[in-house]
């Protein structure tokens, strides 16, 4: 009995390891795609808001093919869910807007860079969400992360890709982000995960419509390869890289995801000076250094369940 029991001990063990090896190859999977994301963004002539609009609605006709054919998945779109849905898709909105429009406006290194401190925020905003109080080592490396910024903004300034006002609106996507995560936490609480992607999309997708007519966007700018392109980033980054992320989240810690998703601006950076011809400071990779660094600190101080979620945020913001 005890070796049928040893064997079976081990098989399960070997099972887990597997599952752990293919979890890393699919955060690392998804990682690339959205380090090269932003690339793709900003390659396509369109504006933010454009580009915006059609990574929301290639994916929406697609994602409402679940509960027209799944009564069960309809059955859940109550009231509240459409609560949650329109509260959590107008911070989506607010989110994807400042995020497209940003990357247009200055350099990926900037945009992606400064994005990588929303673990930060998120744990230093939320902690009672998590059941954890931040210690002073977190707020003591969440600060150093934020003098890193400093760095990159001013070694930045010689680029001819740099602009103060695209900087300012990474910032603000940062916060945006970071209202949009919350809440979803929350509100996930009682709506179903998938139930909640539907309608929040949803409700993003219709506001940046009002917002592409309001602000004449032309939607019909797009040319040749960009509608493969656009179709690409909602597709790939978008729907495939957050399905990888989230399959990996029961197979691997978070430490692991977390430490890994730190390496999303670095590829996002190096495409955008090798592909799209943006020159990078020294300053600029001293602060980014600083920047990885002090979040993996942070990240690394929390419990593994605070761990977890902290990975999730990076995960769901990575991606555009």
């Amino acid at each position: 009995m005890g070796t049928v029991t040893e064997e079976r001990d081990l098989a399960a063990d070997a099972r887990r390891a597997t599952n752990e090896h293919r979890a890393i190859l699919a955060v690392g999977c998804a990682v690339v795609l959205w380090g090269g994301s932003a690339v793709a963004i900003k390659a396509v002539s369109v504006t933010g808001l454009v580009t915006a609009f059609y990574r929301l609605w290639f994916a929406i006709p697609l994602l409402w093919i679940i509960p027209l054919t799944q009564p069960a998945v309809r059955d859940r779109l109550t009231p509240r869910w459409l609560v949650a849905c329109l509260v959590g898709g107008t911070l989506f909105f607010l989110h994807q807007a400042l995020f497209f429009t940003s990357l247009k406006l200055t350099t990926v290194a900037n945009v992606t860079l400064i994005g990588a401190l929303q673990p930060a925020v998120v744990l230093l905003a939320a902690g009672p969400l998590f059941n954890e109080r931040p210690t002073r080592t977190s707020f003591l490396w969440a600060a150093v992360a934020f003098g890193g910024t400093v760095l990159i903004v001013l070694g930045a300034r010689g680029s001819a890709a740099w602009s103060l006002y695209g900087d300012a609106l990474a910032f603000a996507n940062l916060f945006a982000f970071c209202g949009y995560f919350l809440v979803s936490k929350y509100f996930r609480r009682n709506v179903p995960a998938l139930e909640y992607v539907i309608g929040m999309t949803t409700v993003a997708g219709v506001w940046m419509l009002a917002a592409a007519v309001t602000t004449g966007q032309d939607l019909a700018a797009p040319e040749g390869w960009e509608w493969l392109m656009l179709f690409a980033i909602a597709a790939l980054p978008g729907t495939l890289g957050h399905f990888l992320t989230n399959w990996a989240h029961a197979h691997a810690t978070a430490l692991s995801i977390s430490m890994i998703l730190l390496a999303a601006p670095i590829i996002a950076t190096l495409g955008a000076t090798v592909l799209l011809g943006e020159q990078l400071y020294a300053m600029q990779i001293l602060g980014g250094l600083i920047v990885l660094t002090a979040i993996g600190i942070v990240v690394r101080s929390t419990t593994p369940a605070t761990g977890e979620e902290l990975a999730e945020s990076a995960a769901e913001t990575d991606a555009p």
